[in-house]
């Protein structure tokens, strides 16, 4: 048979007492840091989605924090819209709202506008089998279209002036 006997003396207790709170402290600060990051893409993400709903545009929003600092990374998705053309200049009054409502702080903002491809309707450059319901894409369409038109070449002089007298 064998017998094992563990004498404590009041100091080893204390030590492992304070081992553990120690342990149980850190474990909570772990767990009260996450929750508040999570707080924090979560009031992030519901002001961007208002922020854009108010406007009448439908967004997805994700958001994630940059590793070695507090700054986070924003992702919007939505329609391709008119109105988003110049989004550089919508995402600083977007950034400083964040900062002011939040208070965190917004590294970047990403975008992506995906167009949606109809099997039954394949965009050609002329755009004769273009059918779109989206009046950015026909009017972008329309765009390349003429630019598509437009060719250089060298003349000679009699055909410039000929040109020139056609014009005028």
């Amino acid at each position: 048979m064998f017998t094992l006997t563990i004498s404590l003396d009041s100091l080893a207790v204390y030590i492992v007492v304070a081992d553990i709170v120690i342990l149980l402290t850190y474990i909570l600060y772990i767990f009260h840091k996450k929750r508040r990051l999570n707080k924090s893409i979560e009031n992030i993400t519901e002001f961007i989605t208002e922020y854009f709903r108010n406007s009448g545009a439908e967004v997805q929003v994700a958001c994630y924090k940059v590793e070695g600092n507090n700054h986070f990374v924003i992702f919007i998705e939505s329609q391709p819209l008119k109105r988003f053309r110049y989004s550089n200049i919508l995402e600083s009054n977007l950034i400083s709202h964040i900062f002011k409502i939040t208070g965190n702080v917004v590294e970047k903002v990403y975008w992506r506008f995906p167009v949606p491809l109809h099997n039954d309707a394949m965009t050609t450059l002329d755009g004769d089998n273009l059918s779109s319901d989206d009046l950015y894409i026909v009017e972008g369409h329309a765009l390349a279209k003429a630019q598509a038109e437009y060719k250089v070449s060298e003349v000679s002089w009699d055909e410039f002036e000929s040109l020139k007298k056609e014009n005028t």
